[in-house]
């Protein structure tokens, strides 16, 4: 296998973003390959033969050996780099409490994503339609979400301990997108004050700044009413669509 990583990515993705931190944090050496997924490059069948059936990104890829899903990229980049204790857990517990969160995240706080991609992203891919049906069911997971994170920081500083692990930066990274986009109102960030403390102490490590310059860039064109040209025909946030189950390529159908 080569000695140096090719990721495969976009800066406006939450999961993107939080690979990119963990391999900056750590050091580890990669050549960087953004997909254009405003055109829609990676919903393309050669695309998808070649790396990620599903044509999502993040993608990494080692040499021949080819890994999607964030979190899975960073437990393999964590072996393979040796990367320290605290990433992916020193102990058995330790381990476990971060698969915990991980699997809890990809069912629970990312499908709060559809909040900022209906507000923002759809109008940009499918024009002007009703899309209140699909930010109502964002924001109630999102908010459901919120309430059982901030109960877990009410008692460790970061989510799984008193360090930072991978389960931060996954999870930190939602929230850059949601505030970039202002979707989460004053009163429910007073209502969750361990997330706001927790959200600001990562904001200060100086790569969670770097790697979330395009996603704020893009929330303030949006905010501004400026639209994000996109040819692609298929969501950006898959899974949290009202009709389908967002993983076969489907074209927006707004509910009735």
């Amino acid at each position: 296998m080569s000695t140096t990583i090719r990721y495969l990515h976009h800066p406006s993705s939450q999961p993107c973003r939080a690979v990119q931190q963990f391999m900056l944090e750590v050091a580890i050496p990669f050549e960087e390959e953004i997909v254009d997924i405003l055109s829609g490059a990676n919903e393309q069948q050669d695309f998808k033969d070649k790396y990620n059936p599903t044509g999502q990104v993040p993608i990494v890829c080692d040499g021949d050996f080819v890994i999607w899903e964030s979190a899975a990229i960073a437990f393999y980049l964590n072996e393979k780099f040796n990367a320290p204790a605290n990433w992916f857990g020193a102990t058995a517990q330790q381990r476990a409490h971060i698969q915990q969160y991980l699997h809890w995240h990809s069912t629970m706080l990312r499908r709060g994503a559809g909040a900022f991609f209906y507000s923002h992203f759809a109008e940009c891919i499918w024009g002007e339609h009703d899309y209140s049906k699909e930010i109502e069911k964002g924001r109630y997971v999102l908010y459901e979400s919120m309430g059982i994170l901030d109960r877990w920081l009410s008692e460790t500083e970061y989510v799984c301990g008193d360090e930072i692990s991978y389960a931060d930066l996954q999870g930190y990274h939602e929230f850059v997108s949601h505030t970039a986009g202002e979707i989460i109102p004053d009163d429910i960030w007073k209502k969750h004050p361990n997330i706001q403390r927790w959200f600001d102490l990562i904001t200060e490590r100086p790569h969670a700044r770097t790697v979330s310059q395009t996603i704020q860039q893009v929330g303030k064109m949006r905010l501004a009413g400026e639209l994000i040209p996109m040819t692609r025909k298929t969501s950006l946030a898959k899974g949290t669509e009202i009709i389908g189950s967002g993983t076969t390529g489907i074209p927006y159908l707004n509910a009735s």
